[in-house]
């Protein structure tokens, strides 16, 4: 039982830093919190699976940090307990320094616009940064969202399982540039999410009933 631990040298500046990791953190559904004492960014509240934490400390273009998800208490990225969740956030802490670790181009060597006269502005020009876009969250939304919809009928545990991915993911995706596939997955969840409920428990009433008749 214990944290993945990473250092990593990304040579940018700490306001850089600081906006790449908050900007993915954020649109994944963390938020800052304090555990034993500590500035951590958490997801979930172990109601349907293990809460997942990233913490993240930087300066003079390094970053150090740790990740784990709660249950009995912590664990890392690997290991066959809890594999679910330390997947997805062995994913999301991947994502995360592929952000913090990409090539962004001098200031310098980017080519400010021109005015009419085809001087130069004096003004530099924004330098490009790629940051978070789940776009795949969204389509994932919205595919387990139908089919949510769809196991209700036949299997309604399944329809209550793939309402609640539906609804976990349209969340995420819904930060996305693919924000109205991910609304569209995030509704169907929550249909299938309580149609599966209704028919599970009307089976279960109607089978107590012919028990006991």
């Amino acid at each position: 039982m214990s944290r993945y631990v990473a250092e990593y040298n990304v040579n940018k500046s700490d306001d850089l830093i600081k906006f790449i990791a908050e900007d993915f953190l954020t649109k994944e559904g963390f938020q800052q919190t304090v555990y034993k004492g500590e500035n951590v960014w958490k997801k979930g509240i172990g109601a349907v699976t293990a809460p997942q934490f990233i913490k993240l400390e930087y300066g003079q273009g390094k970053v150090h940090l740790e990740a784990w998800i709660k249950s009995f208490g912590e664990h890392g990225l690997t290991g066959f307990y809890g594999a679910l969740p330390k997947s997805e956030l062995n994913s999301r802490v991947q994502n995360l320094v592929r952000l913090l670790t990409q090539e962004i181009p001098d200031a310098a060597s980017v080519q400010s616009p021109s005015t009419m006269d085809g001087t130069a502005q004096p003004i530099p020009a924004p330098v490009p940064v790629a940051v978070h876009n789940p776009t795949s969250k969204a389509t994932v939304s919205i595919i387990t969202g139908i089919l949510s919809i769809i196991a209700s009928l036949y299997i309604p545990l399944a329809g209550v399982i793939l309402g609640i991915i539906g609804i976990s993911t349209g969340k995420v995706g819904k930060q996305s540039t693919a924000k109205g596939l991910a609304t569209a997955g995030f509704i169907t969840g929550i249909i299938g999410l309580v149609l599966g409920i209704v028919i599970w428990v009307l089976n279960f009433v109607l089978s107590f009933m012919l028990l006991t008749s």
